[in-house]
């Protein structure tokens, strides 16, 4: 018996491809489930500038009168201040001060700021100065300073755009861009420095004209010899 042929290793006939190995993902609904709060918190942000742009815009509005109260909290529904934290309790010594923006209802020490707002209690540059609470003060503060950025913007684009429609005016008009300063020193040309062209006509010989000598005329006395 041969014992090499029965220890050595046999060569499969058929190949077999190894298990595929799969990576499990969780399904669509846990993603969805995960990324809402994302999503939600974005949402609420585009919310507010969208409501920023909305007052910007209304800036071509007239103001016609001070702000509407139809937004107003009823007084029977509050019997404490709105403010976060505050304990403050209406009564016969605590009177209840509407904020005229968000229409909620505050005690005087919380609801003693002013913001100028328009007759549908929008933020106003030239609205009417009305009460208000500490933080509907603070959006119109930072209102403020957006709507100055925008503004200073706006400037400094419509002072481009001048510079850039003023420097292509002068280019395409050829008008001289030089200060007075640096035409110091440069010689204006009269009338009578202009040299006036010269009428008669210059002739001009062709390289390939040759000059013609005519040949002199023999003496009378002249005897030809014959060699």
């Amino acid at each position: 018996m041969d014992i090499y042929a029965l220890t050595r290793k046999k060569r499969p006939t058929h190949l077999t491809l190894g298990q595929s190995t799969t990576i499990s993902r969780p399904p669509l609904s846990t993603i969805d489930t995960i990324e809402s709060p994302t999503l939600t918190e974005q949402s609420s942000v585009d919310s507010k500038q969208q409501s920023s742009l909305n007052s910007a815009s209304s800036f071509s509005e007239p103001v016609t009168g001070p702000p509407s109260r139809h937004h107003w909290k009823p007084d029977a529904d509050s019997t404490h201040c709105a403010q976060f934290g505050c304990r403050t309790s209406f009564g016969l010594f605590e009177r209840r001060h509407h904020c005229r923006k968000c229409g909620d209802i505050f005690c005087s020490e919380h609801c003693a700021q002013s913001i100028r707002l328009d007759q549908s209690s929008r933020f106003h540059p030239k609205g009417i100065l009305s009460r208000c609470c500490n933080g509907c003060a603070n959006d119109y503060r930072r209102w403020l300073t957006g709507l100055k950025d925008t503004q200073e913007q706006q400037h400094h684009q419509h002072q481009q755009d001048e510079h850039g429609r003023e420097k292509h005016s002068r280019r395409r008009t050829g008008i001289m861009t030089h200060q007075p300063h640096a035409m110091e020193g440069v010689t204006e040309l009269g009338r009578d420095d202009i040299v006036e062209a010269n009428r008669h006509p210059i002739a001009i010989k062709s390289k390939h004209e040759v000059a013609f000598n005519p040949i002199p005329s023999v003496p009378a006395d002249w005897q030809w010899s014959t060699f």
